[in-house]
């Protein structure tokens, strides 16, 4: 009997009819010593960040001129102060026209020293120095610290005496500072009371101070001047 198309092949068992499976490039390439590149799927983009937000300009510049202005309140208030010297009552030490810093924090620190020259309200009324006054002028003046509170101070000899009560343990002070007689004139001798000071400028001959209105309360120093800062040929320390 001829046979067909649907005839058995030899062995008597039909073939059955398959589908071949895909190819896997991996081992493919294993099996033919190729190598297959790999490629990673396109990176997403990541999304961009928020734009700032922009500062109004007329609003940041009223910030900071605020902040300016707050710092330097800060500094001119409770740490550092300028002012300019306008008298010859400081003379050699301090010319008229000389800037210097006064420290407003220091008397926190300390008690004001023989020495020191403050920036301080005398007492007295609007621009006047007034002895015996109750109230502090709102004139500025600036002088040395020459006597502490408890002692007895007197000028006598064209020195300058500080004692332990009046006529009693008297020294005579060492001033390198003047150029002149430590005292121009006699005074005293003055007891300081306890919490005042007693201030004289350095030109000894035309300085208004505690010679003439009293003692300094402790409470009208405004501050200890420490430093020169004009004109740049007078730049120093005090």
């Amino acid at each position: 009997m001829e046979g067909g198309p649907s005839d058995p092949v030899a062995g008597g068992e039909p073939r059955p009819h398959t589908v071949p499976e895909p190819a896997d490039p991996a081992a493919e390439a294993a099996h033919t010593g190729e190598a297959t590149a790999v490629t990673d799927p396109a990176p997403t983009a990541e999304p961009s960040p928020p734009a700032k937000r922009q500062m109004n300009p007329v609003l940041e510049l009223l910030l900071i001129l605020a902040a300016a202005l707050g710092l330097w309140y800060v500094t001119n208030g409770w740490i550092v102060k300028p002012y300019r010297i306008p008298s010859s009552s400081m003379e050699p030490t301090l010319q008229i026209g000389d800037r210097v810093l006064v420290s407003r924090f220091t008397y926190r620190l300390h008690d004001p020293r023989r020495g020191d020259i403050v920036v301080f309200h005398p007492p007295g009324h609007g621009q006047d120095a007034i002895a015996g006054a109750t109230t502090e002028a709102s004139v500025y003046f600036i002088k040395r610290i020459i006597g502490l509170p408890g002692e007895t101070i007197e000028g006598r000899h064209h020195r300058v005496y500080i004692c332990k009560a009046p006529n009693v343990g008297c020294h005579a002070l060492n001033e390198p500072y003047l150029h002149q007689p430590a005292a121009a004139t006699d005074f005293g001798p003055v007891v300081i009371p306890q919490g005042r000071y007693f201030v004289m400028g350095d030109n000894r001959r035309i300085s208004d101070d505690s010679r003439i209105w009293g003692t300094l309360p402790r409470s009208y120093i405004i501050g200890e001047a420490f430093a020169t800062y004009w004109p740049l040929d007078r730049i120093g320390t005090l």
